[in-house]
């Protein structure tokens, strides 16, 4: 207070300034930083808006310390303020694109997790998926769990976790494939995947969930990992409470060759029929 260190006790009087170092709590950094590429869609005091790439791995885990898309943030902040602290507050599959958001400390990460659980917060996604769906829009409400233990596979099961997932066709090609926009309700592992098979509109590349006949569709048009990509986040703000939405634009050659306007992903909000 004032400069001086002081007990949480302390009376504050008007004109008084209190300073909190919010990283004099922050965990000791088990990450290894590392320089790698990264695309920045945003970046505050706080907070950081990568645009992931697919095929790249979200985080470190047990069987892979390295060269994940957190150790490139953390060796980014290591690089501009000698301070190696970052933390994923969202999370991507491996082979998903899009936008996840990063923070600088453990204080904003709570933050901002509190944040995209707010009502005002929305993740939506763009997919090819190798059927149009049928209804070509509408609401899935479809619990989801474990198929068996220690398999990563998901199903949809009455004893599973609640989930639900909007979908909106909006553009349906000669090909047979069709590009869905999807809004998350609920943030269940591998949701969109699950319930786009339970529709029986299973993405294209998705070889964890797909059937023969995506798979084969999926071959002849030369998509080999899951076309899923997290192209638009919108939360409020952990510390001013302003929505901010952030776009990220696809950069796949395979899913651009197919839909050149992936690239500018807010097109398909501006102009859904085109």
């Amino acid at each position: 207070m004032n400069g001086t260190n002081v007990f949480t006790t302390a009376r504050l009087a008007p004109g008084d300034l209190l300073t909190v170092d919010v990283l004099a709590a922050e965990p000791y950094c088990t990450v290894i930083p590392e320089i790698g590429s990264l695309d920045v869609l945003r970046e505050d005091d706080g907070l950081l808006w990568i645009n992931k790439p697919s095929g790249l791995l979200a985080h470190p885990s047990h069987s892979r310390m390295t060269g994940t898309l957190l150790n490139y943030v953390c060796g980014r902040q290591v690089s501009l303020c000698g301070n190696p602290c970052a933390h994923a507050v969202n999370r991507l599959d491996r082979d998903t694109s899009g936008v996840m958001l990063f923070s600088k400390n453990a204080y904003m990460k709570d933050r901002a997790e509190r944040a995209l659980l707010s009502a005002t917060s929305c993740k939506e996604y763009l997919a090819l998926v190798s059927h149009p769906p049928s209804p070509s829009s509408g609401i899935i409400d479809a619990p989801i769990r474990r198929f068996r233990s220690l398999d990563m596979r998901r199903i949809v099961a009455p004893d599973g976790q609640s989930a639900i997932t909007l979908f909106e066709t909006l553009r349906v090609f000669p090909e047979g494939f069709a590009l869905v926009r999807l809004r998350l309700e609920t943030g269940r592992t591998h949701q969109i995947r699950v319930h786009m098979l339970y529709l029986g509109s299973p993405l294209l590349g998705d070889r964890l969930y797909g059937t023969e006949d995506s798979l084969a569709l999926s071959s002849r048009l030369g998509v080999t990992a899951q076309a899923l990509h997290a192209a638009r986040l919108s939360i409020p703000h952990p510390i001013t409470d302003e929505i901010v939405t952030v776009f990220a634009p696809v950069h796949r050659e395979d899913l651009l060759r197919l839909v050149p306007k992936l690239e500018m992903p807010e097109f398909f909000w501006q102009n859904p029929s085109q």
